[in-house]
């Protein structure tokens, strides 16, 4: 456990601002504009609830505000690739990315 002594400057969590980082991997239903929007705001819903119970409204809401004006502009990748949302009070950056499948080890084993 950390000692608040070592390091007096750290904010508390309620002096701290949320962050959220949602990573979505590829799922067939993902290409379908509602089926895609209905995941990520049933994502969206799941984090506002578990932020609550951390931060303050006034600290929560301009990261949700952040995260569903994000949802709102998202639509299907033709590529099928996952997702990857990150918001912050300062930013909000959406990442679409090809996943790797298996990981293989190529060094014998001696």
């Amino acid at each position: 456990m950390q000692n608040d002594k070592d390091y007096p400057d750290m904010p508390t969590a309620a002096q701290s601002h949320p962050r959220v980082s949602l990573i979505l991997p590829f799922e067939l239903k993902m290409n379908q504009e509602k089926s895609l929007f209905d995941l990520l705001t049933l994502s969206a819903d799941k984090i506002e609830k578990e932020l609550g119970l951390s931060y303050s409204k006034e600290r929560t809401i301009p990261v949700i505000k952040k995260l569903r004006h994000l949802i709102s502009g998202i639509h299907c990748q033709p590529n099928n690739q996952s997702i990857g949302i990150f918001v912050s009070p300062l930013t909000e950056k959406v990442y679409f990315f090809t996943g790797t499948r298996e990981l293989t080890n190529h060094f014998p084993l001696i």
